[in-house]
C-alpha cells in the first residue's frame, strides 16, 4: 500500500508539473509577443528619427562652409590688422630717422659755430698777444735808450772835467773865471738835458699808457664784438634749432593727422565691408534658419506621419493579439473542458479509480510534454522527491525507486533432524 500511495503522489505532482508547464509556456508565449511588439515600436520609432544621407551630407557642407568663411575671415582680419601694424611701425621708423638726421645736422652746426667762435676768441688772444710783445719791446727800446743817454752823460762829465783843469793851468784868474763859466754851463746843461730826458720819460710814459689803454680798450672790444658774435650765433642756432623742430613738429602733426586720416577711411572702409559681411551673413543665416525651418517641418510631418503610421500598425497589431489571445484562450478553454470530459468520462467509465487517476496522470503529463521537457527546477524537486523515497524506504544511494523492486528468496541452511536419534 506504500508503494501505491508513493506512486499516486509521484503522479499528482507530474500531473502538477504539466499544467505548470503549460501555463509557463502560455505566459511565456505572451511576453515575448509583447516584447516582439515593444521592439518593432521602438525599430518603427527609431527609423522615424534616422536622418536622410542627403540632409546630413547637405547640414556637413553646409556647417563645412561656414567654418571656412570664418576661418577666412579670421585670415583676413588678421592680415588687415598686420598691415597696418606694419604702416605704422615703417611711419614710426622714418620719423625717428628725420629727427635723428636732423638732430645730427643741428649738432654739427652748433659744433662748427662754436669752433669759429673758438677760433675767433684764438685769434683775439694771438693778436692781443703779439700787441703785449710790442709794446714790451717798445719799453724795452726806450730803456736801453735811457740807459744809453745815462752813460753818455757820465761820459761827457769827464771831458769837461778834463778841459776845466787844463784851462786852469795856463791862467789864474782866466782859468777861475774859465771853470766858473765852464761849470755854470756844465750844470745848465745838465739841469737841461735831466728835464729834457724826465719830459721824454714822461712823455713815453704817457705813450706807452695810452698806448696800454688803447690796446686794452681794443682787447676789450674785441672781447665784447667775440662774445657777441658768439652769443649772436648761439642765438641764431637757437632760433634755427626751434624752427627746425617747429618744423619737425609741423611735419609729424602733418603724417599724424595724414595716418588718422588714412587710419579713418580704412575703418570706415572695414566697418562697410564688416556691415556689408554682416548683412550677408544674416541673409544668410536667414535663409539657413528658413530653410532649416521648412526642413524641420517636413521632418516633423514625415514623423508625425510615421507615428500616425506606427500608431495605426500597434491598433491593428494589438488588434490582431486580442483576437489572436482570445483565439487561444478559446481553444485553451475548448481544451480544457474536452480534458474535462474526457476525464469524467474515463472516470466514470473506469472500474479502478486508481488505475484511472494513474493512466489519467500519464496522459496529463504526456500531453504537456512529459518529464523531458520540463523545467531544470521541476526535475530537480524530482530527483529530491526520489531520494527522500529512497532514504525513507530504505533504497540505497542511485537506486531508482520507479522501478518495481526485485525480491530474491533464499532457502535458509537448516540442520537435518535425525528423529531416529
Amino acid at each position: 500500500m506504500s508503494g501505491i500511495s508513493s506512486l499516486v503522489r509521484t503522479s499528482s505532482k507530474l500531473i502538477r508539473c504539466g499544467q505548470t508547464s503549460a501555463r509557463r509556456s502560455v505566459y511565456t508565449t505572451a511576453v515575448r509577443l509583447g516584447e516582439d511588439k515593444k521592439q518593432k515600436d521602438l525599430d518603427m520609432a527609431s527609423m522615424a528619427k534616422k536622418i536622410d544621407p542627403k540632409e546630413a551630407a547637405a547640414r556637413k557642407a553646409a556647417e563645412e562652409a561656414t567654418k571656412r568663411a570664418l576661418a577666412a575671415k579670421a585670415a583676413r582680419e588678421a592680415a588687415e590688422k598686420k598691415a597696418l601694424e606694419e604702416k605704422a611701425a615703417a611711419e614710426k621708423a622714418a620719423k625717428l630717422a628725420a629727427q635723428q638726421e636732423q638732430a645730427k645736422k643741428a649738432a654739427e652746426k652748433a659744433a662748427a659755430d662754436k669752433k669759429a667762435a673758438d677760433a675767433a676768441a684764438a685769434k683775439a688772444a694771438k693778436e692781443a698777444a703779439e700787441k703785449a710783445a710790442a709794446k714790451a719791446a717798445e719799453k724795452k727800446a726806450a730803456d736801453a735808450a735811457e740807459k744809453a743817454k745815462k752813460a753818455a752823460g757820465k761820459a761827457r762829465e769827464p771831458v769837461q772835467q778834463k778841459s776845466a783843469e787844463q784851462d786852469a793851468k795856463t791862467s789864474a784868474s782866466g782859468r777861475v773865471q774859465t771853470a766858473d763859466s765852464l761849470g755854470s754851463r756844465s750844470e745848465g746843461a745838465a739841469k737841461k738835458a735831466a728835464a729834457e730826458a724826465t719830459a721824454a720819460a714822461a712823455a713815453r710814459k704817457a705813450q706807452e699808457d695810452a698806448a696800454a689803454e688803447k690796446a686794452s680798450k681794443e682787447a676789450a672790444a674785441k672781447k665784447a664784438a667775440t662774445e657777441a658774435a658768439a652769443k649772436k650765433a648761439a642765438l641764431e642756432a637757437a632760433a634755427k634749432k626751434a624752427a627746425q623742430e617747429a618744423s619737425v613738429k609741423r611735419a609729424a602733426e602733418e603724417a599724424a593727422a595724414k595716418k588718422a586720416a588714412a587710419e579713418a577711411a580704412a575703418k570706415k572702409a572695414a566697418e562697410e565691408a564688416a556691415a556689408k559681411k554682416a548683412a550677408e551673413e544674416a541673409a544668410a543665416k536667414k535663409a539657413a534658419e528658413e530653410a532649416a525651418a521648412k526642413k524641420a517641418a517636413e521632418e516633423a510631418a514625415a514623423r508625425k506621419a510615421a507615428e500616425d503610421a506606427a500608431a495605426k500598425k500597434a491598433v491593428e497589431e494589438a488588434a490582431a493579439k486580442k483576437a489572436a489571445e482570445e483565439v487561444a484562450a478559446k481553444k485553451a478553454a475548448e481544451e480544457a473542458a474536452a480534458q474535462k470530459a474526457a476525464e469524467e468520462e474515463a472516470i466514470r467509465n473506469m472500474q479502478d479509480p486508481i488505475q484511472s487517476l494513474f493512466l489519467s496522470s500519464i496522459r496529463s503529463a504526456s500531453s504537456a510534454g512529459g518529464l523531458e521537457n520540463a523545467s531544470p527546477e521541476i526535475k530537480a524537486e524530482l530527483e529530491s522527491e526520489l531520494e527522500r523515497l529512497a532514504k525513507q524506504y530504505g533504497g540505497q544511494a542511485g537506486a531508482n525507486m520507479t522501478d518495481f523492486p526485485t525480491f530474491q528468496f533464499t532457502d535458509p541452511d537448516v540442520d537435518p533432524i535425525n528423529v531416529s536419534e
